[in-house]
C-alpha cells in the first residue's frame, strides 16, 4: 500500500514539474502580451532580412514599419503589420506552447510551424524551425527564424 501511495505522490509532483515548466514561458509573457516581429531570416537561402520578401514596403530600422503579433491567452494571435504609421493589414491566427520551449504558430502566410524558443534578452526571443510552411516562395517549407521583441 505505502509503496502504490508513493507512486502516485511521485506521478502527482513529476505533473505538476511539467506543467509548472509550461508556465514559465507564458510568465514569460507570451499569454495575452503583445510582441514586435522585428527580424526574419532564411537560413542557407536569403542574405539579410527577410521581412523585405514578407511585407509590401517594408523598411527596416524604421519604427512606422513594423509587424505585431498580440498573443491571446485564449491560443488565438493576430498579426498586424503598420506601414508609415498606417494599418496595412491584419490577419488572426492561432498559437499553442505543445512543449515548454516550443511555439506552434500558424500566422498570416509567413509563419506556420513549431519554433523552438531560446530567450535572448528579458523581452527579446529567438524563434527557430526547420519545417515552416511559407506560402509566399517555392519550396513552401524551409526553415526561417525569428527575432521578437515584446512591446511595453
Amino acid at each position: 500500500m505505502k509503496r502504490s501511495f508513493f507512486a502516485i505522490v511521485g506521478v502527482i509532483g513529476l505533473a505538476l514539474v511539467v506543467l509548472n515548466s509550461c508556465e514559465v514561458i507564458v510568465d514569460f509573457g507570451l499569454k495575452d502580451a503583445t510582441y514586435e516581429l522585428y527580424e526574419a531570416r532564411i537560413p542557407g537561402e536569403f542574405e539579410g532580412n527577410a521581412l523585405h520578401l514578407m511585407l509590401p514596403g517594408y523598411v527596416e530600422n524604421d519604427p512606422a514599419y513594423r509587424y505585431i503579433i498580440h498573443f491571446y491567452d485564449n491560443d488565438r494571435c493576430t498579426g498586424t503589420y503598420y506601414a508609415a504609421d498606417t494599418v496595412n493589414y491584419e490577419v488572426e491566427g492561432t498559437w499553442s506552447l505543445p512543449m515548454h520551449d516550443v511555439l506552434r504558430i500558424a500566422l498570416d502566410n509567413y509563419a506556420d510551424g513549431d519554433f523552438l524558443m531560446t530567450k535572448l534578452e528579458k523581452d527579446i526571443f529567438f524563434l527557430s524551425t526547420d519545417v515552416n510552411l511559407l506560402n509566399i516562395i517555392q519550396p513552401d517549407t524551409i526553415p526561417l527564424d525569428f527575432y521578437i521583441k515584446r512591446s511595453h
